[in-house]
């Protein structure tokens, strides 16, 4: 039988076809590979995006040269540490004395997005894993606004759970991951508006001084500093609870208010 045109051509075509398919999918693979190795960069780096934002590293990955003490700098090399990339929160039984103390930021900030990734020891115990980052802080003192840091499951009463504004406000969701698992936290504060991200989720927006915070403060702990929580600026601070926290990817950028 004689062959048609067109089947000679289909036949002389398809060896064309499975190369150009199998290069397709060899370009989509390594495309793929390049992609997740940028979006596995190196902690406690910032990216040329980043670097052209003003982002700034307040921690190097290596020391803490980026803080002091809240209140005294003895607990600066005491209850903290650097390991492997992380600034470690010290079990409070193994230090010296048994001293405690939180660290800060060596600036004050007004207007900022601060960013950070947390993870609870999961051998830690007993008891839950209790920190916070605290913002406006006053100088001197561990006291300002607290993004609670707690177990994501813990069962509590109150507005002292995952990712609630300390004893004022409690989040909307937390999206969090279990201990051992990194979790990334936002604060973003512009002007006197503050939100509180978990994630990539949003789960709080407030208003420092507005109808709702001072409710909240009049209703608890805070209620006999004055204004509290409304200072211009204040410093960023690292809660010491005890240990059973590690902290990376530390960074902030300035805002305009």
């Amino acid at each position: 039988m004689k062959r048609s045109p067109v089947m000679r051509q289909n036949k002389f075509n398809f060896p064309a076809i499975v190369i150009f398919l199998t290069t397709l999918v060899i370009f989509s693979t390594s495309a793929i590979a390049a992609n997740k190795s940028k979006t596995r960069r190196k902690p406690n780096t910032l990216t040329e995006k980043q670097i052209s934002q003003v982002w700034k590293l307040l921690f190097d990955g290596k020391t803490l040269s980026g803080f002091k003490g809240a209140t005294n700098d003895k607990v600066l090399n005491t209850c903290w540490k650097v390991d492997k990339g992380q600034i470690l929160c010290t079990e409070r039984d193994t230090r010296p004395d048994k001293l405690g103390g939180s660290i800060v930021t060596k600036d004050q900030y007004s207007s900022f997005d601060f960013r950070l990734d947390y993870k609870l020891d999961p051998d830690f115990g007993p008891g839950h894993v209790n920190s916070g980052i605290k913002y406006f802080a006053y100088p001197k003192t561990e006291l300002g606004l607290e993004y609670q840091i707690f177990d994501h499951d813990a069962k509590v009463t109150g507005p002292h759970a995952l990712a609630d504004l300390y004893d004022l406000l409690p989040a909307k969701k937390r999206p969090a991951k279990p201990r051992g698992k990194w979790n990334k936290v936002r604060i973003v504060s512009k002007g006197n508006l503050v939100e509180h991200w978990i994630n990539g989720k949003k789960v709080l927006q407030f208003v420092r001084g507005g109808e709702q915070f001072r409710n909240a403060v009049a209703k608890s702990k805070f209620k006999n500093h004055d204004k509290f929580g409304e200072a211009k600026q204040g410093y960023i601070l690292l809660q010491d609870h005890g240990g059973g926290i590690v902290f990376r990817n530390i960074k902030i950028r300035v805002l305009e208010d």
